[in-house]
């Protein structure tokens, strides 16, 4: 685990924490690394609950309905937290990248601490506590969008939010058309004409996956 130590202090996991007290963490929690060389999706991330903390690569976490429509509920990247308890509990899959490492952790050191009450492990569970509240609010940002009446609406509301996000007014945005059609829950041809309307309202100007907010 040594090698991933220049990324995993400037992770959320193990902020405040010196290298020797992330070893022992990542001792604590029992950390294994997981590749994914191909593009697979993943109902849970392991066999049992466990925390995962995405090295390289990401995923999505997205759910289908009986009719195979697709809902994005987010995406994740380097650096980011995943509660794999989550994905047992709720209606959702991951669906990963080809050459995404995820470091798993497993929950159950979390109710039954070592017997050192060591420091390291309680910087740990502390910066847990921090990341899951992290998540929490990916979900509200998303009940944002889509309390929006019209496509037009949840298109800004989004665009706003990862422009605060990225602070910046330019920006890049992990989704493809159908993937962002899918997270706002509208239909695809029906985005793409508003986002047409909105460039030629002066409103956005756009390639890709590039935008630029001009209001």
């Amino acid at each position: 685990m040594e090698e991933h130590l220049p990324f995993l202090r400037g992770s959320v996991l193990f902020r405040g924490m010196a290298d020797d007290e992330i070893l022992r963490a990542l001792g604590c929690f029992r950390a294994r690394e997981a590749r994914f060389d191909q593009a697979r999706a993943i109902w849970d991330i392991g066999e049992q609950p466990l925390w995962g903390l995405i090295v390289q690569g990401g995923l999505t976490a997205q759910q289908e309905d009986l009719r195979g429509n697709r809902s994005i509920l987010g995406d994740f990247g380097p650096g980011d937290f995943l509660d794999g308890a989550m994905a047992g509990a709720l209606p959702y899959f991951f669906s990963v990248r080809p050459g995404t490492v995820i470091l798993l952790m497993e929950h159950e050191p979390a109710v039954s601490p070592c017997g050192n009450g060591c420091r390291a492990h309680l910087l740990f569970l502390r910066n847990a506590v921090n990341a899951m509240a992290q998540n929490g609010a990916r979900l509200l940002h998303k009940v944002e969008y889509l309390s929006k009446r019209t496509t037009r609406e949840k298109i800004m509301s989004y665009l706003t939010m990862q422009s605060a996000l990225q602070g910046a007014r330019r920006f890049n945005v992990p989704y493809a058309r159908q993937e962002l059609a899918d997270l706002l829950s509208v239909d695809r041809s029906a985005m793409c004409t508003e986002l047409t309307r909105m460039q030629n309202d002066g409103l956005i100007r756009y390639e890709r996956k590039r935008f630029e907010l001009l209001q």
